[in-house]
């Protein structure tokens, strides 16, 4: 060893490499060539990650940009008015659920963002190992077999990736939805193929096998109805009642800042159950699904209002109101 390193033939191919920049500073045969191949390796292995970090940063941004596109294109005219002569212009699911292009981009971008980071990482995965002179032939074969036996295994895993496929296919739901699972009701964070996150009410984050989803109700789609029981004393005029509170339902119909959110006439169910404490009225209103909770809040503030003003009270016979006076004082 020592006489060929005397010789100062280099042990390496020449140009700039890490095995001739060892062999320049120490002139050590060995630790040229086994720290230049180390060092290679490293350097490999580091260039493999960073262009798959980019690369897969770079698909991601080219999906939700693709997708922002085709989901919001708008149509020819031509061809908008050669669907509308055939009747096609809506199928009867847009007709049901209404405009969903903002729900379903968000959807699709999560979970082909999702399938292209694991693409990325595991080519990326594979590389890495080549890196290291490994042969994959014999860890693929094995991969195989091992897929096998896990896929017989594993069939809650193959349930969870087939209901989150026909999940996304049918539109059931996405991300910023609100739904009920059963024992989660909230709003839907993220959507995966395998696992649904929903934030409850509460704050709390549930992660819901996709698998385990029996039932969804969605209440984001389209419309909604929304239903005020309005609890009145056994001895209030219901009628009088009634017309108070349907005052108060117009107004809010008719308000500039909730005239697009309301879709229908507000309507009057009746009386929807009565006790020896209170008579409970049913009013409805038909509105849009992202106002449902806000309009329902505002409806409930004004209909108290409006009641109080009449001099009806919500908890027991009726109040007085002075024509002249600062407020109402109870008789």
């Amino acid at each position: 060893m020592e006489l060929l390193a005397a010789t100062g033939d280099p042990p390496c191919e020449t140009g700039f490499n890490a095995c001739s920049l060892l062999w320049r500073m120490t002139e050590n045969r060995g630790f040229a060539v086994d720290g230049g191949a180390v060092i290679d390796t490293i350097a490999k292995v580091l260039l493999i990650i960073i262009v798959a970090f980019v690369l897969r940063w770079l698909v991601n941004r080219f999906i939700a940009r693709v997708i922002k596109q085709v989901t919001h294109a708008k149509r020819p005219q031509s061809i908008a008015e050669l669907n509308n002569l055939l009747g096609s212009a809506k199928t009867r699911r847009e007709e049901i659920v209404g405009d969903r292009r903002r729900q379903r981009a968000a959807t699709l971008t999560s979970v082909l963002q999702h399938i292209n980071g694991v693409v990325v990482f595991s080519v990326a995965f594979m590389m890495i190992l080549g890196a290291f002179n490994l042969n994959l032939a014999p860890i693929l074969a094995s991969a195989g077999i091992a897929g096998l036996a896990i896929g017989f295994g594993a069939q809650h895993l193959v349930q969870d990736y087939v209901a989150g496929i026909f999940m996304l296919l049918e539109d059931q739901y996405g991300v910023g939805d609100i739904v009920d699972v059963g024992e989660v009701i909230g709003t839907v964070e993220d959507m995966g193929l395998r696992v649904t996150t929903i934030r409850a009410l509460d704050g709390t984050l549930w992660y819901v096998r996709n698998g385990q989803i029996m039932r969804v109700g969605n209440t984001s789609q389209s419309w909604a109805y929304v239903v005020l029981d309005i609890p009145l004393p056994p001895t209030v005029d219901v009628d009088e009642a009634s017309e108070v509170i349907m005052g108060a339902v117009r107004s809010f119909a008719e308000d500039e800042d909730w005239r697009e959110s309301v879709l229908d006439e507000p309507e009057f169910s009746g009386v929807a159950s009565m006790t020896i404490d209170q008579t409970t009225v049913r009013f409805g209103l038909k509105m849009t699904s992202e106002q449902q909770w806000a309009g329902g809040r505002e409806l409930r503030r004004r209909i108290s209002e409006a009641l109080k003003d009449a001099g009806v009270s919500m908890t027991g016979g009726r109040i007085y109101v002075p024509r002249t006076g600062s407020g109402p004082a109870a008789q």
